[in-house]
């Protein structure tokens, strides 16, 4: 399951920051290590021992990780693993000096990976919680309420002691910028990796969505032609048994008769042409366009201007999604628009197909694409990788201009 899936990643990704988190702090004890060797402080120094328990106590917090069953449950513990952290971090805090160190930068890391990887709002209370936690610290210290410990003592001013400097080169610098830079990359392998997974799920669902329009289009050819030639001829072969049936129905019934079955071939073909038109198939996309144009003009008041730039034949799907977006526009120009001129315009560029439908009607509110026929023409080209625009104001007209990703048969050959 989809849900299953997703749990094990996340779970899976908590157990790598709690290994990144044991590496950041074993390089922090190794550079705690040298300063101590350096500067000859105390090996019960807490610059030594606190990253050293801060690194113990990410075992059992992994252990209780492995052993979560829910998103929910799994989040928690992980905050949980935050909070000690910072109550233990504010208590070594107290121990190195307080604010008169750089103990502020130790909460660093607990902050960065609450808020990468826990719920906004559990993120705001690890957040939260460290302002608070440091704070009372300093303000507490300040009011005398619990006593003051300096990290070494400094008998000159702080940027003349050589202890002073080398542990804030060591322990600040390197200690705090060298495990940042290994969270920063690893943070970033993360986002590449799903990246990478997401680019390739996208083409996988490209292709599909190929696979699928194509075969749309396959089945409304199949039926289109079912219904102009098989369902057409059995009605004008009926037509013609009616003509052989002279004398035996009345005149009147005959005539009626036949103008049934004349409207249905009529309706038929009609149906038949929008589903597929013949002329598609047969010529292609540009002069499909052009029988479409003269059609709808002689249905009714539009005038259709049309700008083909087009030779080619393209897949008989694009030729479909193309055909029908126009067929679609139009519908609804007639319908809504209340214009008078229409341009359609089909250009090639180096690796697309542009369709531009552009009335001078009343136009509308683009924010709401009129008619389902529209929004599914939509949907259509943006499954392929396509794009759809619609620009129109009100009483400014519409244009609609769909762009549909084509390599062509020679720029295929250069790949």
């Amino acid at each position: 399951m989809p849900g299953e899936t997703g749990f094990a990643e996340l779970k899976a990704t908590v157990l790598k920051t709690v290994m990144a988190r044991r590496i950041t702090l074993g390089v922090f004890s190794a550079v705690a290590l040298i300063v101590i060797f350096i500067t000859h402080i105390s090996y019960l120094n807490p610059l030594f021992y606190a990253p050293l328990v801060w690194f113990l106590l990410t075992f059992p917090f992994k252990y209780l990780i492995e052993r979560q069953t829910s998103e929910g449950s799994l989040h928690w513990v992980h905050a949980g693993f935050f909070i000690a952290e910072i109550v233990i971090i504010t208590f070594l805090i107290h121990l190195m000096g307080g604010s008169e160190w750089i103990g502020i930068i130790f909460y660093l890391f607990t902050v960065i990976y609450a808020n990468f990887f826990l719920p906004e709002l559990q993120g705001y209370l690890i957040t939260g919680l460290v302002v608070l936690l440091y704070s009372g610290l300093v303000l507490l210290e300040y009011a005398g309420m619990i006593p003051h410990r300096s990290l070494f003592p400094v008998y000159e001013a702080p940027y003349r002691s050589l202890t002073y400097n080398l542990t804030t080169i060591l322990a600040g610098a390197v200690g705090v910028y060298a495990p940042l830079s290994y969270t920063v990359r690893a943070f970033t392998a993360i986002y590449a990796r799903k990246n990478r997974a997401l680019r390739a799920r996208e083409q996988e669902l490209s292709k599909l969505s190929q696979r699928i329009l194509s075969a749309q289009e396959e089945e409304r050819r199949r039926i289109a032609h079912t219904l102009h030639d098989e369902l057409g001829q059995t009605l004008a072969a009926i037509k013609l048994e009616l003509s052989a049936m002279r004398g035996r129905i009345p005149d009147a019934r005959l005539k009626a008769l036949r103008e049934m079955i004349d409207q249905a071939i009529s309706q038929t073909r009609d149906l038949a042409h929008s589903l597929r038109p013949p002329l598609l198939d047969d010529l292609g996309l540009g002069p499909s366009l052009h029988r479409l144009g003269e059609m709808v003009e002689e249905a009714g008041d539009l005038k259709i201007h049309l700008k083909i730039d087009l030779a080619e034949r393209l897949p008989q799907e694009h030729e479909g999604l193309l055909f029908s977006a126009a067929q679609e526009a139009l519908r609804n120009i007639q319908s809504h628009a209340q214009a008078q001129h229409v341009e359609i315009s089909l250009t090639r560029t180096h690796d697309s197909i542009v369709l531009t439908v552009a009335d001078d009607g009343i136009g509308f509110d683009p924010g709401e694409l009129p008619g389902l026929g529209l929004r599914g023409i939509r949907e259509r080209v943006e499954g392929i990788g396509g794009r759809m625009s619609v620009s129109s104001h009100p009483g400014m007209g519409t244009r609609i201009e769909l762009e549909v990703p084509y390599a062509g048969d020679q720029d295929r050959d250069h790949r």
